[in-house]
């Protein structure tokens, strides 16, 4: 069997550059916000992986279960490009900035458990951050409302 870019005919060849300039083109119409967060959200996947190898503690369960939400947050951000034209604000760039901001997060958290040195600022604001949100799930009452 012929490998698809040395193959003699050149069918191959045009639907692998067919297929290189779609995504291409999809990439680069994205918004710059969406385009931050798929970045995050890739190098979250590795700092991920990276972590779990650190701590000797892969499991495809929580990784795909990590992917699975991903999949989720792109959804929502594509239904917020839908709301674009229909609402008064950017919703795309908000709903990107904020899964952005959380991919950070987690992304800072990952590299602190893989032993990457991490800067005290950061640290201290990861810190906070994780106490912002578990005063937040203290304040609910026992069926998840905010009170």
């Amino acid at each position: 069997m012929h490998h698809l870019l040395t193959s003699p005919h050149p069918f191959g060849r045009w639907l692998f550059g067919g297929m290189t300039g779609a995504l291409f083109g999809l990439w680069v119409g994205l918004d710059v916000a969406v385009r931050v967060l798929v970045l995050l959200m890739a190098l979250d996947i590795v700092t991920g992986l990276a972590a779990a190898f650190a701590a000797r503690a892969i499991d495809s369960r929580t990784g795909w279960r990590g992917i699975s939400r991903k999949c989720v947050t792109l959804g929502i951000v594509a239904a917020a490009a839908v709301l674009d034209p229909h609402v008064g604000v950017a919703a795309t760039q908000v709903v990107a900035g904020f899964y952005a901001a959380i991919e950070l997060t987690s992304l800072i958290e990952n590299a602190a458990l893989a032993g990457v040195p991490v800067p005290a600022v950061l640290r201290d604001a990861l810190v906070q951050w994780q106490r912002l949100a578990e005063g937040r799930e203290g304040a609910r009452d026992d069926h998840g409302a905010d009170p």
